[in-house]
């Protein structure tokens, strides 16, 4: 999701949360979730909370071994306007379990009281930054998504006037509650629509290179991760990420429960996630720009506030991936890619545009799907 100072409205919105929810049954949850085991335990506290931006003073609130894995409880970007959460949503007739409404307090504590950095009074709701012993700048941070689990029973999407993938289009704030089915899976759109959830983090990123600021907004993605806003990053897919200052210090948030391919509205399904993540530190690999892996597919990204030149690097940086992972010169690979992949629009708007090329790993009849 794109948050910036300039959406008041858009933000505004997200205090609309659960109007009209009124008469909603209790949101089941799985009995049976269980979360990888972990070596560290994360708290969304309002001292591991970072809002709007990547403070490049903001000391690391862990520092962890490669190898190491880490739950991480994240939030959404949630307001509640003047009454108390556990009140109002009383109020809206929603049961939550204890552990729901223990992240709902979290969110709202995070929210009222994280320090916010001059010219950032709202935007994404971050954790971080997580530093890795050995870390330094040339080096390449692999990120392993082993789950992802929504913290809370709903979610919403929403618009703005002026923002999204239909700018002109959209008159007035607007959103949309959906409660989550999360023993089916499914967000409850409306009767008879339903949506299937897949969980991720919309910003998954280390801190961005001096050059970008002291203290960048947390909004374009870039180089270094941040808002890719890209729904493949689901559990089991892996995140590649430059490495721009010691120690890579890593921050993540945005949560969302499901999302299409460019994100139009300006938001996802924004609700509260539980992440489990594995670190791994890689030397010489000499990564420019963002990787991933999924299951079954490779991918290389293009960013850019131009879609066609979103859409040129990330050809480019498909080349490049099969130059160095499969041998194939500029020729082979560009006509490789032209039959044999998918570029997707990742999102629209984050200011910052993004193309995901999905590199199938069927395509190499030697080197079958891990």
């Amino acid at each position: 999701m794109n948050t910036d100072p300039l959406r008041a409205l858009g933000l505004a919105l997200l205090g609309l949360l659960l109007c009209g929810a009124s008469g909603l049954a209790p949101a089941a949850t799985p009995a049976d979730a269980q979360a990888p085991a972990y070596d560290h335990h994360v708290r969304l506290t309002p001292q591991n909370a970072v809002i709007g931006n990547f403070p490049a003073q903001k000391a690391p609130i862990l520092t962890i071994d490669s190898g190491q894995t880490v739950r991480i409880d994240g939030g959404g970007g949630n307001r509640w306007g003047d009454k108390p959460p556990q009140q109002w949503l009383r109020e809206q007739g929603l049961q939550l379990d204890v552990e729901q409404a223990q992240a709902i307090d979290e969110v709202a504590a995070v929210l009222a009281q994280t320090q916010r950095q001059p010219g950032f009074p709202s935007g994404h709701l971050l954790v971080g930054p997580i530093a890795v012993r050995g870390a330094m700048p040339g080096d390449v941070l692999e990120v392993q998504i082993l789950s992802v689990t929504p913290r809370i029973p709903y979610g919403v999407v929403s618009m703005a006037p002026g923002r999204g993938g239909l700018p002109e289009d959209v008159r007035e704030a607007y959103a949309k509650v959906v409660p989550l089915d999360l023993v089916r899976k499914v967000g409850r759109f409306e009767p008879g629509i339903e949506v299937p959830l897949a969980p991720f983090n919309g910003v998954m990123g280390v801190l961005p290179p001096a050059q970008e600021g002291a203290n960048r907004a947390s909004g374009p993605p870039g180089a270094f991760g941040g808002n890719l806003d890209c729904k493949e990053l689901v559990a089991g897919s892996k995140l590649l990420l430059p490495v721009f200052h010691p120690g890579a210090l890593f921050f993540t948030g945005d949560s969302h429960a499901a999302q299409g391919d460019g994100e139009v509205t300006i938001t996802a399904i924004e609700t509260a996630n539980t992440t489990v993540l594995r670190f791994v530190l890689h030397k010489g690999m000499g990564l420019t720009m963002p990787r991933a892996e999924t299951p079954t597919h490779y991918i290389a990204f293009g960013l850019d506030p131009d879609l066609d030149l979103a859409m040129q690097q990330a050809i480019r940086q498909t080349n490049a991936f099969l130059r160095q992972e499969k041998g194939l010169d500029f020729q082979r690979a560009f006509a490789l890619a032209s039959i044999g992949i998918d570029f997707r629009v990742t999102q629209v708007v984050d200011g910052v545009k993004g193309i995901h090329a999905m590199i199938p790993k069927r395509l190499f009849v030697n080197a079958p799907p891990k």
